[in-house]
């Protein structure tokens, strides 16, 4: 069974973590598997479904020092591409220039 991708204080979440939490469940029900960095993203953005995560938030997710600015932007860009090509359709993930990032999962 699927756990929200939130932390359950939204039962409307349409994008879940899987229970192992190794996968990103779509709103059609396809299951995107994520690396361990895509992972902690994804589940650090799940926290606060709809509101401002910043940078520095998502770096202290990753928990790795060496962890830079175009590393994210690199890793979101490829997030948000599996998730088109496997799902057929946009992960709800909005960049605030210079902030950080939004996801609204009920979308």
């Amino acid at each position: 069974m699927d756990r929200p991708v939130s932390t359950g204080t939204n039962s409307q979440a349409r994008w879940r973590l899987g229970a192992d939490g190794w996968s990103l469940s779509c709103p059609n029900g396809t299951a995107i598997p994520l690396t361990r960095a895509e992972r902690l993203v994804v589940e650090r953005l799940l926290l606060t479904p709809g509101r401002l995560v910043t940078r520095e938030a998502l770096f202290e997710a990753l928990a790795d020092g060496d962890f830079d600015s175009h590393r994210l932007d690199s890793l979101v860009y490829r997030l948000r591409r599996k998730v088109a090509e496997g799902c057929g359709t946009g992960l709800p993930l909005d960049a605030i220039h210079g902030e950080g990032y939004m996801l609204d999962a009920t979308r």
